[in-house]
């Protein structure tokens, strides 16, 4: 994912009240799968715990985000005419053909193109300009280094508008710079925005620039 990322919802609402108040707000997602992905395949059991770890990374301490993520339906498979036959992601054209597929999570083998433009080895795009519905792409290379549901927790928090964000201790799950088992922590207001989900519009700017150099495994 590229630095420069979605961006923070207009007019930004207070967070009120207590966590430990609050019922876990739940994301039913409906995912599908490029059918160029043949192996290794993402079985339903795969997804099914990813999810499940996305939503112990938001609601278990220090986060207490009472948010979570559950399958909606079968896993779907798709195709979409593109610049390649291997269904990377290389053109404005490619990306917006994948996010033109109805899912709400869609499974790539590569995305060499995001926001930015041209930039190869990143692992999820959520990026959707002109007002149209957000969605989360990520690749399958994510499943690899078992930093999935760190990736995947990321770009829906793009999806909802939230900007790149650094802090002190370099922890923020919504990082400019590269994604690892340490990004994971969500202030009240990211935890806000998780709860009210998906948003239409994305406001101008890209938050946090990265300071030193990405990992090997960039966010978008």
């Amino acid at each position: 994912m590229p630095r420069g990322h979605p961006i923070w919802l207009l007019g930004l609402l207070a967070w009120v009240g207590p966590t430990s108040a609050q019922e876990v707000k739940i994301h039913p997602l409906s995912v599908s799968i490029h059918t160029a992905l043949v192996h290794p395949a993402l079985t339903q059991q795969d997804i099914e715990e990813i999810l499940k770890r996305a939503s112990d990374l938001l609601q278990e301490a220090p986060n207490n985000c009472k948010v979570g993520f559950k399958l909606n339906g079968p896993i779907g498979r798709f195709t979409v005419p593109s610049s390649t036959n291997d269904g990377s992601i290389n053109t404005e054209d490619d990306l917006e053909a994948v996010h033109s597929v109805v899912a709400d999570v869609k499974i790539v083998p590569k995305i060499n193109f995001c926001v930015q433009g041209l930039q190869h080895g990143l692992v999820g795009c959520a990026w959707r300009p002109h007002d149209r519905p957000k969605t989360v792409i990520v690749t399958a290379e994510m499943h690899r280094f078992r930093l999935e549901h760190i990736v995947l927790a990321h770009e829906f928090g793009h999806v909802t508008g939230l900007l790149h964000r650094q802090d002190v201790h370099e922890q923020t799950l919504m990082t400019p710079c590269g994604l690892n088992s340490d990004k994971f922590q969500v202030n009240p207001d990211e935890c806000w925005h998780f709860r009210a989900g998906p948003a239409m519009h994305y406001p101008q700017g890209v938050g946090d620039a990265c300071p030193t150099t990405p990992s090997a495994h960039p966010p978008g």
